[in-house]
């Protein structure tokens, strides 16, 4: 019987020269005193790889990254070598402090140096070396709250002066997005104002109302749409679905149109709910549903490029021609202002 050859793939180990990792520490130090850093990192990877826990070159390893501007980098490996213990530990700290410093984190370098205070870890000589580091960042901590609070406050007198006068559709539009998340009530009377203009636009009138009703907004209002006006108290308005009138002329369109012309259906659907949007909190049409529907099914079929027979489509929902002409002409007026914002 032959014997089996070794020398496969799977026999095969790789077999670090021994003090490897120590040689490369030696040339990663070597490499620092000569401030080439980047060789320097990359032994002293080579070498965590080898001995992950070794002092020096962990350390080096810190400075390396620190002269590279890795500070990132540097602040986690500085974090796991003072968590794990490895290494002069304010040797550490104080690479630790210094990153902090470079990466503006003052309230992190704060409490770094409040907790090693409270826990007397500091050297006695080096307790006023850290205090004056303490009352350096809390003074950092300070005047940084400081700007950021006079910036909001600009930033609120700015929102406060311009709430939704003077602005375009996309400016008004983040603004009323900004209201969503924000208490509403104290904007009342910029709101008030929005709603009374006749030229604010029916599309962010009713954002604006549905996100007063969601917030329970319980103020007595008017507002204009249309050149119709209404009283409302948005917290007592029912959702723009539960609505009556968009309701039953849904369901006639749903009868007349869903089983011959699925197509046809969701035209005149969609048209009716981007209007009934634009309506709400308003209802147009009282009681004449059927004209409506008769309207958004004459409509439907213009814009499918057909050519419909306006008294054909009004005597079959039983209704009168020249009601629902004019209807039509009214929504047609309606989609020559929704088209730019819906």
């Amino acid at each position: 019987m032959k014997e089996k050859r070794s020398g496969g793939k799977e026999d095969k180990k790789v077999i670090p020269f021994p003090k490897l990792a120590n040689r490369l520490v030696e040339m990663g130090l070597e490499s620092l005193s000569v401030k080439d850093f980047k060789r320097a990192a990359e032994l002293f990877r080579q070498a965590k790889e080898l001995e992950p826990e070794d002092p020096d070159l962990n350390v080096g390893l810190v400075v390396s990254l620190v002269e590279l501007g890795f500070y990132e980098e540097a602040k986690e490996l500085c974090k796991e070598l003072l968590h794990k213990g490895i290494g002069d530990y304010f040797q550490v700290v104080n690479i630790y402090l210094m990153i902090l410093l470079q990466l503006n984190e003052q309230e992190e370098m704060a409490s770094t140096i409040e907790a090693l205070l409270d826990d007397n870890q500091v050297p006695p000589d080096k307790v006023d070396h850290f205090e004056k580091m303490l009352q350096f960042s809390r003074r950092s901590v300070a005047e940084k709250e400081r700007q950021r609070e006079a910036a909001r406050e600009r930033e609120e007198q700015s929102f406060n002066e311009s709430l939704l006068s003077g602005k375009s559709e996309q400016e008004l539009l983040l603004t009323i997005s900004r209201l969503s998340s924000m208490n509403a009530r104290p904007y009342r009377d910029q709101i008030k104002e929005f709603f009374e203009d006749e030229t604010g636009h029916p599309f962010f009138k009713t954002l604006l109302v549905n996100i007063l009703r969601e917030q329970e907004f319980e103020i007595e209002l008017m507002i204009e749409k249309f050149g119709m006006q209404k009283t409302i108290i948005p917290a007592k308005l029912p959702e723009m679905k539960s609505n009556p009138f968009y309701n039953e002329i849904s369901r006639l369109l749903e009868r007349e149109l869903e089983d011959v012309n699925p197509t046809l259906f969701e035209l005149a659907s969609g048209l009716l709910e981007r209007h009934h949007f634009l309506y709400y909190p308003f209802d147009p049409g009282g009681e004449a549903f059927e004209e409506w529907a008769a309207a958004y099914h004459y409509l439907s079929e213009e814009y499918q490029g057909f050519e419909p027979s306006l008294s054909v489509i009004a005597e079959h929902y039983q209704c009168e021609t020249e009601a629902v002409k004019k209807i039509v002409s009214r929504l047609k007026e309606i989609e020559e202002i929704s088209y730019p914002i819906i």
